[in-house]
């Protein structure tokens, strides 16, 4: 992953706003094995206001992501965009947040490493079906929705409780 690529360094900033730009690709999401992500190309474009006594980091993230789809499992990139704002205070690092980043007095470079890792996480979709997204875009793997259906045994299959059937026969004879 490569930790020091998304250092900023922040020793000889001047007061006001100052630009970053990274590029988050390839094997950024291998190194986490409970990582969902096979892929990832994403640009991340932070902007630093820097104050007398704090400092602010915007990011905006945007780009694709490989993930696997949740029905057919077929691998395809989703698009993901996000906004997130982190705040940088001086203090013991242990006491970072998800939005404020505690660092030692006197720190001059910051390491965001693990806030795009966050951000880009938290940017996917819990539902992953890109046919949802875009029917003409993305076709679901059939043969592979076959083999699942196939597959799936007696316990996969609702029980339906009796009462419910015989409210859908009171249902079904009034239509």
């Amino acid at each position: 992953m490569g930790r020091t690529k998304y250092i900023i360094n922040t020793g000889g900033l001047s007061v006001g706003n100052h630009e970053f730009e990274f590029e988050v690709t390839g094997k950024f999401f291998k190194e986490h094995e409970a990582s969902e992500i096979n892929d990832v190309n994403v640009a991340v474009k932070a902007v630093v206001l820097k104050q007398n006594n704090a400092m602010q980091i915007d990011f905006e993230i945007e780009g694709t992501v490989g993930v696997d789809c949740d029905r057919c499992l077929k691998a395809f990139d989703i698009p993901i965009s996000a906004k997130e704002k982190l705040v940088i205070k001086s203090g013991n690092p242990d006491d970072s947040t998800d939005e404020i980043m505690a660092v030692p007095e006197g720190e001059t470079a910051l390491n965001v490493t693990q806030y795009i890792y966050e951000y880009i996480l938290t940017a996917v979709p819990a539902r992953k079906v890109p046919c949802e997204i875009d029917k003409k875009l993305f076709k679901c793997d059939n043969n592979m929705l076959k083999k699942l259906n196939e597959n799936s045994g007696p316990e996969d299959k609702e029980e339906t409780n009796p009462i419910w059937e015989k409210l859908n026969k009171i249902k079904l004879n009034k239509n």
